[in-house]
């Protein structure tokens, strides 16, 4: 492809780097976009400009293989520090379903309600409720997989005993 331009098909002569070798690419690119027009949507490959021969000239920087990581061995927590977590979430659900109110008027609120304030009152009320109900599905979740975690670490301490 570079046959036709003048001065682009001379071979390498001397050792170059790679970045020199990107240099004499990017001439290459630039010689047969002069000659052939630069009105092209998408230049030429580098790729197209690689000669014969170019390769026992270019030298690359040698790369030293990353080290291996040290594989360190798992941590795993004990089953009290999970047991104590468990007690903590449960504390939390249990809090959560003893808000119950004594006022037997608060269930009477409803967000239709033709009275402005008793409607906002109801509003209120329910928001309280769609967040209460997100949390309790939040702790008995996490209730249920820290539940099935102090299973799993009794049974990898008893193992170990």
């Amino acid at each position: 492809m570079t046959k036709d331009i003048p001065g682009t098909d001379l071979p390498l002569t001397e050792p170059i780097s790679g970045d020199e070798y990107m240099q004499v690419l990017l001439q290459r690119q630039a010689a047969w976009l002069a000659r052939n027009g630069g009105a092209l949507k998408f230049p030429p490959l580098l790729e197209w400009f690689v000669q014969d021969g170019d390769e026992q000239w270019v030298q690359l920087t040698e790369t030293e293989p990353a080290p291996k990581k040290e594989r360190k061995p798992r941590v795993y927590r004990s089953a009290a520090s999970l047991r104590e977590e468990r007690d903590n979430v449960a504390a939390k659900l249990d809090a959560l379903t003893a808000e119950d109110t004594t006022d037997g008027a608060v269930v009477n609120l409803s967000p239709n309600s033709r009275s402005k304030s008793a409607a906002r009152a109801g509003r209120r009320r329910f928001a309280k409720m769609d967040r209460d109900l997100q949390r309790y599905t939040t702790l008995r979740n996490k209730l249920a997989l820290l539940n099935s975690r102090v299973a799993t670490a009794e049974a990898r301490e008893k193992r170990a005993a």
